[in-house]
């Protein structure tokens, strides 16, 4: 017998970033609606709270700032990104001798490094403040997505706190739990996926500054302001594995080694001891870094990436966030997917609240959705063994890039992917989108099985200076001047471009001179990576 019973429009199980984020999305879109927000830890978080997902890429960063109006909040309370940067190569006494692939400038659009524990208590008083319920320290005992409450079917969370067990009884029930996956595991919803790799990850009381790993004028003087290294997310990377180096705000570095089954297993890390051991051979610059500081967590996930066999439902359910699917942590595409399930989302509820027959929005979302979860899954699938290939890497980023600010931020960006009438004409452009993707990657698979890592050259392959990638981040911050079906095919056939460029300095034997058109595309990067 419980002692209280309560009945909402929306319950949301999970008070994590997807959850409160969503909250807020849909009071924002309908404030009639009355929602109720459950999660198991307590409010307010400490400030460095032990979640992946610090790092805010191009659309996740937009969702945040735009969609959720956080930007000034993030502005105040976190630390701008200096983009994705990436150090090859054997270690070397001097840093300087390593490879390195980034961008000596950022780009225009703003990404974040974020403290998850500051920006979930912001919004926690945000969605407070609108009059959306949020139920702390709460045990989940029970859930049923069909329960049978006079002439319809309810959602009911049996759920604990320390006043006692009470009943939820909701109109549409989410969850955005993480990896407890209530729905998922409820309603039989798990699925592998061919993708397999490992992670181990912990942070510490301690600012770890990449610029003072060499004090060459000439290497500090690459990124302009000087000094900035240390903002981006930094990557040290071999045959079959990276690691992250994440700052946050708090002072905590958050820090991951991520490795494929073969460099995983040879690895043979287990605790703190082992993971010090083994980045005190491998990056002993990392590891001299980290020195005494404190561990203040450790978390090791073996074959850590899934898919879910389905994520929304007309039967006024649905899954967002790592409660649903995960692909991988390389490029921090974790805030991008709860910005895209939380926008379909928050589009069936608010169809669904006002009359509309959701039946086949739901079936378009869902089909959407796992288009972008396949093709992102198949930017990492085979490819760990090629990340420490200078070339490789130097392209797959370059095609990565092009493909991402090109196709995919570029619908994110005008508000087209919930929009039935703009992305319908697309169908075709989209799908041959696709497929190049795919048979792009397959090339970067068929090199990965190489393992290879390139002698060092000390080469700077600067992203900034590539005039493709300029254009593609300047469409996305500029008023759009053509109709977006034609945005759409424009940037498509710059992107086949750089496609076809690929292709050719993927070859075993590429001529080193640059055509007029990759010259264009490219710049020196060509050289900077083959010379």
């Amino acid at each position: 017998m419980t002692e209280k019973l309560s009945y909402w429009d929306v319950i949301i199980a999970g008070g994590g970033l997807a959850g409160l984020g969503l909250a807020k999305q849909l009071k924002q879109a309908n404030p009639e609606l009355s929602i109720v927000v459950v999660e198991k830890q307590g409010f307010p978080r400490p400030r460095a709270i032990a979640k992946v997902g610090e790092s805010t890429v191009e659309i996740g960063s937009h969702y945040l700032s735009h969609h959720l109006g956080l930007m000034q909040h993030l502005k105040e309370n976190h630390l701008k990104k200096f983009g994705i940067r990436i150090f090859f190569g054997a270690p070397a006494e001097d840093f300087s001798q390593q490879d390195e692939l980034g961008a000596s400038q950022t780009f225009g659009i703003p990404t974040y490094q974020i403290d998850r524990g500051d920006i979930e208590n912001h919004l926690a008083d945000e969605v407070r403040a609108l009059g959306v319920s949020l139920i702390d320290k709460a045990d989940i005992l029970q859930l049923d997505t069909q329960a049978e409450t006079g002439s319809t079917q309810d959602k009911q969370l049996l759920i604990r706190t320390t006043a006692g067990e009470q009943t939820l009884l909701g109109h549409w029930l989410v969850d955005t739990a993480g990896r407890a996956s209530l729905l998922k595991n409820h309603l039989n919803l798990a699925a592998k996926n061919e993708h397999k790799s490992n992670a181990i990850w912990f942070r510490v009381d301690r600012t770890i500054t990449l610029d003072d790993w060499c004090d060459g004028p000439e290497w500090r003087a690459r990124c302009m302001p000087e000094g900035r290294r240390w903002l981006s997310t930094n990557h040290l990377v071999g045959p079959g594995y990276w690691v992250w180096i994440i700052p946050l705000a708090s002072g905590v570095t958050s820090i991951g080694i991520v490795m494929d089954d073969i460099a995983f297993d040879a690895a043979a890390i287990s605790d703190q001891t082992s993971a010090m051991t083994w980045l005190t051979q491998h990056q002993p610059r990392c590891a001299a870094a980290i020195g005494d500081a404190n561990f203040l967590d450790f978390v090791l996930l073996r074959d850590y990436s899934y898919d879910c066999k389905q994520l929304f439902s007309d039967q006024r359910w649905a899954v967002a966030g790592e409660a649903g699917l995960f692909a991988d942590p390389f490029y921090s595409p974790g805030s991008d997917f709860i910005a895209f399930a939380n926008g379909f989302i928050s589009s069936l509820i608010t169809a669904e609240r006002r009359g509309q027959d959701i039946r086949v929005q739901t079936v378009v979302y869902e089909r959407l959705l796992r288009s972008i979860y396949q093709n992102t899954l198949s930017l990492y699938t085979g490819q760990y063994g090629g990340f420490g290939d200078r070339v490789m890497m130097g392209l797959k980023l370059l095609w990565d890039y092009s493909y991402y600010w090109g196709v995919l931020s570029l619908l994110y960006f005008r508000d087209a992917l919930c929009d039935f009438e703009r992305i319908r004409p697309l169908a075709g452009e989209l799908h041959k989108a696709q497929q190049l993707n795919q048979s792009i990657q397959a090339l970067f698979r068929a090199r990965a099985e190489r393992r290879l890592q390139l002698p060092n050259r000390g080469v700077f392959m600067d992203q900034y200076q590539i005039p493709c990638l300029q254009f593609f981040n300047k469409v996305l911050m500029e008023e759009p001047k053509l109709p977006l079906a034609d945005e759409l095919a424009r940037n498509m056939a710059l992107v086949e471009q750089v496609a076809e460029a690929v292709r050719d300095m993927l070859g075993e034997n590429p001529e080193l001179e640059v055509s007029a058109a990759e010259s264009e595309l490219l710049g020196d990067y060509r050289l900077k990576i083959l010379g």
